[in-house]
């Protein structure tokens, strides 16, 4: 397993952040770049699970995934069906004098034969999960809050 944390400061409250992440209609909107579709096929509650069709590095791949969102200040998303089944991303939201502070970890998880390309893996989903959420503070900012600040980062850990 390989981990990677990536950190990002939006200006925008909280709850709007928790809100607008975990929501599924925008995705295909606000990520068209990588993300084709998103089917959801059950939810409940905080507790879904949905049918994603991705584009990773040209190829369409699809991932099925279960999101528990924990409000006010967590939510996560587990890959249960896909190529990096197993795979677990927890994001957690902490309120700042300018908005919200996400910080996504994302332990990353392949199939034994594709262990060699766990590294690169984990390399490539900490890029495409920076840019998501810079898609996020873009969009957030530009309804909920001012552009500012560099309080953005990421960082990679691994285990």
């Amino acid at each position: 397993m390989r981990s990677v944390e990536v950190a990002i400061d939006i200006n925008a409250p909280r709850e709007v952040v928790l809100r607008e992440i975990s929501e599924y209609t925008h995705p295909p909107i606000l990520h068209s770049w990588c993300i084709k579709s998103v089917n959801v096929l059950e939810d409940k509650d905080d507790v879904s699970i949905a049918l994603w069709k991705l584009k990773v590095l040209g190829f369409t791949r699809e991932a099925k995934q279960k999101q528990i969102i924990t409000p006010p200040d967590k939510m996560t998303n587990e890959t249960i069906g896909g190529f990096a089944r197993g795979t677990l991303e927890s994001t957690f939201l902490y309120e700042t004098d300018g908005g919200t502070r996400i910080v996504d970890r994302i332990d990353v998880r392949v199939p034994g034969l594709f262990k060699p390309l766990e590294w690169p893996v984990a390399w490539y989903t900490r890029r495409i999960t920076w840019r998501i959420l810079m898609d996020h503070k873009k969009d957030l900012e530009s309804r909920y809050g001012s552009p500012g600040g560099e309080g953005d980062s990421h960082k990679g850990e691994e285990e």
